[in-house]
């Protein structure tokens, strides 16, 4: 926007054009005045001069032998005597009016000489600050973010700065009147119509648009705003506005939405799974100590799987992540996450959807919870050995886990009830085929447990590559 300054200066060198055309047109006066008044004196002479010629002619006459008629030739000459004298005498008053007005006309030049020296000065003073304060606008305008512009009323453009030309890819001509509209989203332009229909000089000029991003070959979100520039009559002169990019924003405040709506699914579906493990530990509890052991070890895991999701933000948990974490709460593991009992074989990058990540930690922390009870990680000469991998059936990407028990004495004999075969068994065997759409198998072998877990997934366009 222009400064009240530059402004005033601009207003103050429109004055001093508008008296130095007056000036002009004094000075053009004058000059057409001592013209008319030369013409005047030239006729004079020029009569002078006829009048003398015609007096040579007579005075040769005169000298010559008398003429018939004496009488006669006497009356022409007094005549043109006469005449002479009075030419002289109209000659003389031109020549004293001539002075006059040449007298008068120095003086005028003189004044007016004075008086456009004092305007050319004045005029090259208000020349300066206007263009200072111009190159100032021009540095302000071209070194802010914004994409600014200058409009008449109902959004005529009439200027546009290098940004918005650099932006939209629009030259400044094609900018001009309604032609900005031609960068707008179509979906956006009759709304920009209508905004400049309502704005005036007490409600500025407000609203949101999406800008064509010449580079990026797509529309981005924009918030414009522009204010009037006011005449000492109030009355608007020119607007002068700009456009902001608020995409990121925009897209922020998606995100936001996004996230809540997430947390609120999330935060339902953690107190069903609470409920759930709180009911089934309840009924299959022999005391109420047995009942505190059991569910604080299950909401510990059901913790942990929470807290690895919100450190997670927007990138989503590996199911090697959440497998070493849940490992690591019942064993110690190396810092290779391979020791001599546990051994761990896939690939470390494979993201799970967050919508499977509780309901799978806890099938997990129940496999876990009864290998330290009862299986392979009871004594030190069981082994554990989980492996996963990725795999596609029918076009579905299927994560398959394949957890295997090995150098367990005390297996059960065959047909006889399972030790540890409760809830972690049910969760696995039923719970995770309804919540997941997972595929499990579950079987006692004659020195462990031997369990695969097939769950669907969606793989990232750089896990599909990797395969």
């Amino acid at each position: 926007m222009v400064p009240d300054d530059g402004y005033k200066t601009a207003e103050q060198y429109r004055q001093l054009l508008d008296e130095t055309e007056q000036l002009r047109t004094g000075l053009e006066s004058s000059l057409d005045e001592n013209a008319r008044l030369i013409d005047d004196r030239d006729r004079l002479l020029r009569r002078v001069t006829t009048l003398a010629r015609e007096l040579q002619a007579a005075n040769a006459v005169y000298t010559s032998p008398p003429p018939a008629e004496p009488v006669l030739e006497d009356v022409r000459q007094s005549e043109t005597d006469e005449e002479l004298r009075v030419a002289f005498e109209e000659l003389q008053v031109v020549t004293e009016e001539l002075e006059v007005a040449n007298a008068s006309l120095h003086q005028t030049n003189a004044q007016l000489e004075t008086r456009v020296e004092e305007r050319t000065r004045e005029l090259a003073i208000a020349l300066h600050a206007l263009r200072k304060s111009e190159a100032a606008f021009r540095t302000l305008i071209e070194g802010m973010p914004q994409l600014a512009w200058r409009s008449r009323n109902n959004g005529n453009w009439t200027w546009c700065s290098p940004q918005w030309i650099e932006y939209t890819g629009q030259p400044q001509q094609d900018s001009h009147g309604q032609g900005w509209l031609l960068a707008l989203h179509p979906d956006d332009r009759a709304a920009a119509v209508e905004a400049w229909k309502e704005a005036d000089a007490e409600h500025p000029l407000a609203f949101e648009c999406r800008i064509f991003h010449a580079s990026e070959q797509r529309y981005r979100h924009f918030q414009t705003r522009a204010a009037p520039a006011l005449a000492p009559d109030d009355t608007v002169i020119e607007w002068l506005g700009t456009s902001t990019d608020v995409d990121d924003m925009h897209r922020l405040r998606q995100r936001q939405d996004v996230l809540l709506a997430e947390l609120q699914h999330r935060t339902r579906n953690l107190m069903g799974v609470v409920q759930a493990i709180v009911n089934r530990t309840i009924k299959r509890s022999a005391d109420l100590e047995q009942f505190r052991d059991r569910v604080g070890a299950r909401l510990h895991a059901l913790a942990r799987t929470q807290g690895l999701l919100s450190r997670r933000g927007e990138a989503k948990v590996t199911f090697n992540d959440l497998l070493t974490q849940e490992l690591a709460a019942h064993v110690d593991l190396a810092e290779d996450g391979a020791p001599a009992q546990v051994t761990l074989t896939g690939p470390p990058d494979i993201p799970l959807p967050s919508s499977i990540v509780q309901t799978l930690s806890l099938g997990l922390h129940e496999l876990a919870t009864n290998a330290t009870k009862y299986g392979a990680l009871a004594t030190a000469e069981g082994h554990l050995h989980v492996q996963w991998h990725v795999e596609v059936r029918e076009g579905t990407p299927l994560l398959r886990i394949e957890w295997v028990e090995s150098g367990v004495a005390a297996m059960p004999e065959p047909g006889a009830a399972p030790v540890g075969s409760g809830y972690g068994r049910e969760l696995i065997e039923s719970a995770l085929p309804y919540q997941l759409g997972a595929r499990t198998t579950f079987a006692f072998a004659t020195d462990g447990i031997r369990c695969t877990i097939e769950v669907p997934i969606t793989l990232e366009r750089k896990a599909r590559d990797k395969r």
